[in-house]
């Protein structure tokens, strides 16, 4: 059985000039331990879908499933808290707490002492590249590239099933953007969890097990 499941979701909005039909009829699956890319042109509906996917929107048509249960309005907080995460293009660290208190954040949440919050977060820092000396630092005194890692360890150290990421490299150097590739993998590989990267970068493309395609609202075949 799929681990998030898609059918025929539909979500169209109005501007003054027409009706977008951002996503239309998209169907598809993702299985424990893929990883996934999401591509396209901008606008072609890759963010909304992801947006569905997450639970941060709900489908005007059509339903998605996680776990064989059918993924619904009065629990997607508990979805987004326990079963999916985000890496946020914009990041998103909520700028009074520290790089250490944010990445902690999501554990508190789960109910997790804060004992273990504060080893799981730091061991999750010290994998995206940010060590000891960034831990007591707000967000405003690191660099866009650094925020970013931050982000990314905040949303992996959550330990969600379900990982979606947008845009996670775009604000990295060739370098750092192929660990954090490498970093993704081995969490969807190795701890059998779903994560699935919208992107333009060729490199996330291939080295996904699968790629899918956005065209319009659609997904190519």
């Amino acid at each position: 059985m799929a681990l998030l499941k898609a059918e025929e979701l539909c979500y169209h909005y109005r501007t003054k000039a027409q009706t977008v039909r951002a996503v239309d009829g998209v169907s598809l699956e993702l299985e424990r331990g893929g990883f996934y890319a999401l591509t396209g042109r901008s606008g072609s509906g890759k963010s909304t879908l992801l947006s569905l996917l997450a639970g941060l929107e709900t489908p005007m048509s059509g339903r998605i499933t996680v776990n064989g249960i059918e993924l619904k309005r009065d629990v997607l907080t508990l979805y987004r808290r326990n079963t999916a995460s985000v890496i946020f293009q914009s990041f998103n660290l909520f700028p009074l707490m520290t790089v250490k208190e944010n990445c902690m954040y999501p554990l508190l949440l789960q109910k997790r002492s804060e004992r273990d919050a504060e080893r799981i977060a730091c061991g999750m820092l010290e994998k995206v590249g940010l060590d000891g000396t960034y831990f007591k630092r707000l967000p405003a005194q690191l660099s866009g590239g650094e925020q970013q890692r931050a982000a990314i360890a905040r949303t992996l150290a959550a330990g969600t099933e379900l990982v979606f990421a947008d845009e996670p490299t775009g604000n990295l150097d060739p370098k750092t953007g192929g660990q954090i590739i490498s970093l993704l993998r081995s969490v969807s590989h190795d701890e059998k969890r779903c994560v699935l990267v919208v992107t333009h970068d060729l490199s996330i493309a291939d080295a996904a097990d699968a790629v899918f395609r956005m065209s319009g609202g659609r997904l190519e075949e």
